[in-house]
């Protein structure tokens, strides 16, 4: 393998590393450049300061080192910092930091997108907690299943071979061999369910799917993206983007479920509607219906942005509340479903013992 094919390989996972994984090098990296331009440094010269520190301290080889020197080569042959960022960064903190650029304020525009990005990192953080619980649950059911299938059931069944069970019993000896014939293929089949059930998520659309966003685990994913989406949204208003074209890069770049909702929203307000109204009559219930309303009082009064802005902001923290409240709905419902498992699967076995023990009486007896 040569230099440059070692290079390039290098540069590939660099920038795949740095644009996929590293959220939270790229949050820092847009609060020290925000930092450096509000103190009247140049952004080439923010990013050649950074870049120099961090191969200085044994960093060259790093994903930011690389993603650094590739802007500051792009940067000196007369591109912005948008476009030499490019295929480093998602769209999303691309359209906010070219939409700083353009109006000025890049500043804001960077502090803007580590704003953003700390919203994502905090809703998705509220969700993964919600679920590991479950998770949990759902192991320990299946483990317990196993071991009363596959070893407390045919013990019971190896001393009395050949015994007539009946009642609770009999179910437990149905149970334990549905365990040995299709546990193997229970398993692959829960786990394909709940990868189609992520997979269509921001697929699956329709009167249905509108119904279905109301309730828990559907009404989750709707206050998730919700609320991201209203941080984007304000973030961008905020860096000197209009409204409507906030709303075309948003839609541009979002999944089928999301960009209905924001382009039915569009098609509103251009027909006149206000934003809060535009979401009213799209009949969604997205984001939220208090945001709705709130949205419709701001949307028809001066200063509008700033609300925008402040509403995002407040929303934040309720959202996270409302998801952590719905997680603990799937909470309790699967503790309740593997509490009631585990209850049926302890009364089948005292129920063998209640009949094995009289078995081994009339045998004692003959």
């Amino acid at each position: 393998m040569n230099g440059t094919t070692f290079q390039n390989i290098e540069a590939a996972f660099g920038k795949f590393w740095f644009k996929h994984v590293d959220h939270a090098t790229r949050r820092r990296l847009w609060l020290k450049l925000a930092k450096l331009i509000g103190n009247g440094v140049q952004i080439l010269q923010a990013v050649d300061s950074i870049k120099d520190r961090r191969i200085a301290a044994g960093g060259k080889g790093e994903p930011e080192s690389i993603a650094l020197e590739a802007w500051s080569t792009a940067m000196r042959n007369g591109a912005r910092l948008s476009k030499a960022m490019e295929d480093w960064v998602t769209t999303e903190e691309m359209m906010l930091i070219s939409a700083g650029e353009q109006s000025g304020t890049l500043e804001t525009a960077l502090l803007s997108a580590a704003r953003v990005m700390d919203a994502r990192r905090r809703i998705t953080g509220a969700v993964y907690a919600g679920l590991a619980y479950p998770f949990v649950l759902v192991l320990m059911a299946i483990g317990v299943l196993f071991l009363f299938g596959f070893k407390i059931v045919p013990a019971f069944t190896a001393v009395l071979h050949g015994a007539e069970w009946r009642g609770m019993a009999k179910i437990m000896i149905v149970i334990s061999n549905l365990a040995h014939d299709w546990l193997w293929l229970i398993l692959p089949l829960i786990a394909a369910l709940v990868a189609v059930f992520f997979i269509t998520l921001p697929r699956f659309d329709g009167p249905l799917r509108i119904r279905l966003d109301r309730y828990p685990p559907y009404s989750i994913y709707r206050v998730m993206q919700g609320s991201t989406w209203l941080i984007a949204l304000s973030a961008m208003v905020e860096a000197g983007l209009r409204i409507e074209v906030a709303l075309e890069q948003l839609a541009e770049n979002a999944g089928p479920w999301l960009q209905r909702r924001i382009t039915t929203c569009l098609a509103g307000m251009r027909s006149g509607h206000n934003m809060g109204d535009a979401l009213l009559r799209a009949g969604y219930e997205f984001p939220d219906r208090e945001i709705i309303e709130d949205l419709g009082v701001y949307s028809s009064l001066s200063g509008f942005e700033e609300a925008l802005s402040m509403l995002g902001r407040e929303w934040l923290d309720e959202s996270i509340i409302q998801i952590e409240s719905r997680m603990k709905i799937i909470f309790g419902v699967s503790l309740l479903m593997v509490g009631l498992l585990i209850a049926f699967l302890v009364t089948g076995m005292i129920a063998m013992e209640l009949q094995m023990s009289e078995v081994m009486q009339q045998m004692t007896a003959q």
